[in-house]
């Protein structure tokens, strides 16, 4: 911008007698003057309103800014969370199937022992031999 020569406080107030003499070159500057006045004013009038509008664009956008780190955090902390919550859901789930199947296991080799226990012959007992079977029939 440039500077401005300083405006008269009022308009020459001289007669011009011909064109390009000294009353009509100061009529003629404090023309140029006054419009490049009113020019000046008009341009800082609207680049302060777009410089507001700049810096209040600036500020909705570094706002708008921490609200999506803010909310970007608060979604990672929930997913965490999520991925914590369903890892103990599958260790949970995980430990009553092991439980489970020892128990299962437990009861099969019950069984199985059993079964084995049963159709075996007595080694401890003795065997009844004839002659007591009829010892004791009699």
């Amino acid at each position: 911008m440039q500077g401005l020569s300083p405006l008269p406080m009022a308009k020459p107030d001289c007669l011009v007698w011909y064109a390009g003499d000294p009353c009509d070159q100061l009529i003629q500057q404090f023309q140029q003057t006054s419009l490049q006045r009113q020019q000046q004013e008009w341009q800082n009038a609207v680049t302060a309103r777009f410089e507001k509008q700049i810096a209040d664009q600036q500020k909705l956008l570094a706002d708008q800014k921490d609200k999506i780190q803010a909310l970007q955090a608060k979604i990672e902390s929930q997913s965490t969370e999520a991925l914590r919550s369903e890892a103990h859901t599958q260790a949970v789930l995980d430990s009553v199937g092991v439980i489970i199947g020892i128990g299962l296991a437990f009861f099969m080799v019950l069984a199985l022992f059993r079964r084995v226990t049963r159709n075996a012959p007595m080694v401890d007992a003795p065997s009844p031999t004839p002659e007591r079977t009829r010892a004791a029939s009699a």
